[in-house]
């Protein structure tokens, strides 16, 4: 309904109605569409937005052109890999992310998933200040180039055309901070080149972690990470990917104000390797089933003087096309500056949509609070029946269209038998 049809505060009252009945019907239904099923994250990252290197705010590009979420992914099938194009331009070829805080004399080891897409080579380095340690890596052939400064490198295929590209290595003695780089290659050496604008990589699932000096909280997963879905309840965590493992093996998690904390199943803190799960493949990225949380339908209408930061939320109606005069609620990823709409700059918003399995029973339950605030009691009642049938018709579709196929270990007889149910 455009707000231009409701008063000021009719309209405020009725959106917060709407609002706190989200969050209500959000928990007590399981919602199969919306928890996701076997979804990779990764754990103790200090890298920020890994699979999506086109945020500029994070992601320093220089003559490339990246567009997000171009094809699925390696590990969970989604389609979350960026796409990494040349530019014409004649100069190195890269994104890089700078100043990640860490330790001197300390081990950490450094990935991405990267696939060919006109380029094969991927040149993969992290700076201290000090020290490049960097390596080539082949991601047609699978093999590997120059290394150098590092203690240890791998190449892996993976699903979907991928190679996981790694390289371990020891930070200097004055170490405070680490640069990050990933960079296209022609030929596993020449790092400056006149570019072509058809050629480059995908990458996905940059990932930096601590390997030495560990500390019992190293591998928390946020349930607010950067670039993924909130979490709002964490039900199950695997090593394994549970779409496609028969028995896929559980990660042990623990529940912590900073978020999960992932345990390995030695169970205790004993040192260096103890407490933490490390980041070997494939406990790094690890496979969880969960809730999302409530998408936020609150924020002013949007200024088209006003400037935004991450994280606000606005209230917009599109002006062109077949999506019109529709008005949406949107989430400000990335800072902007005046005049940067959901239209214009789609990479700085996230669209905040109504799941269509909550909203007839949002409606009716909105429109039931809203009579009682009217004093119109008796038709209030009516109306909680009818949002209560509207809830129940969807979750009896739900359970009989989508079932959650779960599969369950059970250990009989100490002889640890796995039976699936």
């Amino acid at each position: 309904m455009p707000l231009s049809r409701l008063t000021t505060e009719t309209a405020a009252v009725i959106n917060n109605l709407f609002y706190s009945n989200v969050r209500q019907l959000w928990g007590a239904g399981n919602w199969t569409d919306i928890s996701p099923y076997g979804e990779a994250r990764f754990a103790g990252n200090l890298l920020t937005y890994p699979n999506d290197v086109s945020k500029t705010a994070y992601w320093t590009a220089t003559n490339v052109t990246v567009t997000a979420n171009s094809i699925a992914n390696p590990a969970d099938n989604r389609q979350t890999a960026s796409k990494v194009l040349e530019t014409s331009a004649t100069g190195a070829h890269k994104v890089v992310q700078s100043n990640l805080a860490a330790f001197p004399t300390t081990q950490y080891q450094l990935s991405f998933y990267a696939r060919q897409n006109g380029r094969n080579w991927l040149y993969l380095a992290a700076n201290d200040g000090t020290t490049t340690y960097s390596g080539f890596f082949n991601v047609f052939g699978g093999v590997t180039g120059t290394i150098a400064n590092c203690s240890n490198w791998n190449i892996q295929q993976c699903p979907n055309g991928f190679f996981l590209c790694t390289l371990t290595f020891t930070t200097g003695s004055s170490t405070t901070y680490l640069d990050v780089t990933a960079q296209i290659s022609t030929d596993g050496s020449t790092l400056s080149y006149a570019g072509d604008a058809t050629k480059g990589l995908y990458l996905w699932g940059g990932l930096m972690v601590q390997t030495t000096n560990v500390s019992p909280q190293q591998f928390i997963l946020p349930p607010d990470q950067l670039g993924e879905t909130e979490i709002d309840q964490l039900f199950t965590a695997w090593v394994d990917n549970p779409a496609m493992v028969t028995y896929p093996r559980q990660q042990g998690f623990v529940v912590t104000d900073q978020g999960y904390q992932m345990i390995s199943s030695a169970g205790g803190f004993m040192g260096t390797n103890g407490y933490v799960t490390y980041n070997t493949n494939p406990a790094n990225p690890i496979y969880i089933y969960y809730r999302k949380a409530p998408y936020t339908y609150q924020g002013d209408e949007y200024d088209a003087t006003a400037t935004y930061v991450a994280d606000q939320y606005i209230y917009y109606t599109w002006t062109t096309g077949a999506r019109k005069n529709t008005s949406d609620y949107y989430k400000c990823t990335e800072a902007t500056t005046a005049g940067q709409t959901p239209e214009t700059h789609p990479n700085k918003w996230e669209l905040q949509p109504i799941p269509e399995q909550l909203f007839n029973a949002l409606v009716w339950q909105t429109y039931a609070d809203w009579l009682i605030q009217d004093g119109q009691a008796d038709k209030a009642a009516q109306a909680y029946v009818i949002a209560d049938q509207k809830k129940n018709e969807e979750w009896d579709r739900i359970e009989r269209q989508s079932p959650n196929s779960w599969n369950m270990r059970v250990y009989t007889h100490t002889t640890s038998e796995n039976r699936a149910w």
